[in-house]
């Protein structure tokens, strides 16, 4: 038996007035998905806490005291509303709408999500979508982002977020003809260490594969930014060495303004992944566009292109 001064449960009012509407433990029960002991010991619970019958049970029927007339009339107006609530919820989640805020690289914000952001936002006129550039590692909860993508050539650091690789970026060594003519015919690590280098900040090591290892070497930039165009231009300018993804590269290349250089050293694949908080309850809108960006890889990987 409980005591007369145990704490209601939230869950006691809404199996009482369950109870109620349904007509019998049974039934209430089965709306409820629990057991029917567990209803009947819900209203045995509250009506010792209020020190009053609510309900008159017999063999035949169920009527509603006095006292619980009173309770019903009270309570079953809140819990009416709760469900009305949890109802527009759930039609709110499954609209898009709203703002969503991403993150991301400049490059790859300007290059690929560009298309994806606009079909989107065409595709659903009640969502407002905010972008803003970020370098490195990005953590979507603590920045209050819906979805962050971050570029990484190493491994991801363990964090509470999700993360869904996009895809990963083939890279090598450019650089112009004037100054690949000037380099040594069959390099070794420590002497890429002395050729000028075009990279972006922070970086003080390159590390590649080379002749079945894995080596670390030490670089001295004479440019460092994070905008690749920036470095593509230093690189045609003679200034330096590049590190870019192969086809980004492709159409200098192809003209003869650049040539890869070193091939031997073979950087790590650069890899794009989608940081995202949660890895159930995502947001309608964090899926639209999720799919989005699943359709942009679906057609590129069809057609055989190449994704920065």
């Amino acid at each position: 038996m409980s005591s007369a001064n145990e704490t209601i449960q939230w869950n006691d009012w809404e199996a009482f007035c369950s109870v109620v509407e349904y007509g019998t433990f049974t039934a209430a029960a089965e709306q409820l998905e629990c057991p029917k002991s567990r209803v009947s010991a819900a209203v045995a619970r509250l009506e010792d806490a209020i020190g009053a019958k609510l309900l008159e049970r017999t063999t035949r029927r169920m009527r509603l005291t006095d006292a619980g007339s009173a309770v019903y009339r009270d309570v079953a107006p809140l819990f009416a509303r709760l469900r009305e609530i949890r109802q527009e919820t759930l039609a709110r989640e499954e609209r898009v709408q709203g703002v969503l805020r991403i993150a991301t690289p400049y490059e790859f914000g300007a290059q690929q999500l560009g298309g994806v952001i606009c079909r989107t936002l065409a595709a659903y006129p009640e969502l407002d979508v905010s972008v803003e550039t970020a370098q490195g590692l990005v953590d979507p909860i603590r920045d209050g982002f819906d979805i962050a993508f971050v570029a990484v050539d190493a491994d991801l650091p363990d964090s509470g977020t999700v993360a869904r690789r996009i895809y990963h970026v083939e890279r090598g060594l450019f650089a112009a003809p004037a100054l690949a003519a000037t380099l040594p015919q069959a390099a070794v690590p420590e002497q890429l260490a002395n050729l000028p280098v075009l990279t972006t900040p922070g970086d003080t090591v390159w590390e590649f594969t080379y002749a079945g290892e894995r080596v670390s070497v030490p670089i001295h930039p004479r440019m460092q930014t994070f905008n690749a165009e920036l470095r593509l231009q230093g690189a045609l300018a003679g200034l330096g060495i590049v590190r870019l993804a192969l086809h980004y590269c492709e159409a200098e290349v192809a003209q003869g303004r650049l040539v890869r250089v070193l091939p031997e050293f073979t950087p790590p694949p650069l890899r794009v992944f989608a940081l995202l908080p949660d890895r159930r309850l995502q947001p309608r809108k964090v899926r639209a566009f999720m799919e989005e960006v699943e359709s942009m890889l679906a057609a590129h990987e069809q057609a055989g292109i190449a994704i920065c």
